[in-house]
């Protein structure tokens, strides 16, 4: 990686750090959200092809790279289905009086 590669991605991820910031006070309603992730996928984009120099690696380590990302999927899943399973109600154990001595 040239020292020009460097300096535009350093660059780039500065550009994004600003966006990020700027979307956090700026209100866009239902669109802060997709916009804050897509500024993230591509500050992630930028370190995993550059930094990480996946573009010009072997298959083998880009293939367990994107399995590094499918296990986060499949937790970020699990936890979302966790939290939105949730109710407020309580259980019928619960309501049973506290017996003791």
């Amino acid at each position: 990686m040239t020292a020009g590669t460097v300096w535009r991605c350093w660059f780039a991820l500065m550009i994004l750090l600003a966006a990020t910031t700027a979307s956090a006070f700026v209100p866009l309603g239902s669109l802060n959200l997709p916009i804050s992730l897509a500024i993230a996928v591509a500050k992630a984009l930028i370190v995993l092809l550059f930094f990480m120099e996946l573009r010009a690696s072997r298959p083998l380590v880009r293939s367990f790279a994107a399995a590094g990302f499918f296990w986060l999927l499949i937790m970020i899943v699990l936890t979302g289905a966790d939290y939105w399973h949730r109710s407020d109600t309580r259980a019928p154990i619960d309501e049973l009086p506290a017996s003791g001595p």
